[in-house]
């Protein structure tokens, strides 16, 4: 697990929230919860109860088409940045907000198949990265969840040095 400060936090917020930036589309949103006037929660777990078979079906097909695995259990940040960004945006800045992201299932597989490491796909819940503003200061936190019991923290390590590189690569400058 690995904090990081978040040096401009304007840069940093377009990059999350704009349609024209696509850095953190494809992470898959566990929750989002926003403190402006009112406190605006977004779950963003799919109720299978909601779609029909044939809908589920067509959306795992659709995701195949564009090369992704589609997630069953999340969706993707690309779907519920907008809403987001309806609660923070206005004259004045929220209170405060969490985004809890996860990668996505496909970046899960890539990730691993750059590593040296025993670990599969099977045995990693999630790799996700907690974004969390005060009302000054704008951090990420990243964290490993595991579906087995195990001392080695390679997975851990390698996945702070791969959000650090993904911070890096985007422009978002941090301590």
């Amino acid at each position: 697990m690995q904090l990081y400060t978040i040096k401009n936090t304007a840069r940093f917020m377009t990059g999350l929230l704009s349609e024209k930036e696509t850095a953190f589309d494809q992470f898959l949103l566990g929750e989002a919860v926003i403190m402006t006037g009112n406190t605006y929660t977004i779950d963003g777990h799919i109720n299978r109860s909601f779609y029909t078979e044939e809908e589920l079906s067509d959306l795992k097909q659709t995701a195949l088409n564009e090369g992704r695995i589609f997630s069953e259990d999340m969706i993707r940040w690309k779907s519920a940045k907008s809403y987001c960004y309806e609660c923070i945006k206005g004259k004045k800045l929220p209170l405060s907000f969490k985004i809890s992201l996860c990668l996505a299932p496909e970046n899960v597989e890539r990730f691993l198949a750059g590593l040296d490491t025993s670990f599969t796909s099977g045995q990693i819940s999630s790799l996700n990265v907690n974004i969390k503003y005060d009302g000054s200061t704008l951090t990420c936190t990243t964290a490993v969840s595991l579906t087995i019991f195990t001392m080695d923290k390679s997975i851990e390590h390698s996945w702070d040095q791969m959000f650090s590189r993904f911070l890096s690569y985007h422009g978002y400058d941090y301590d």
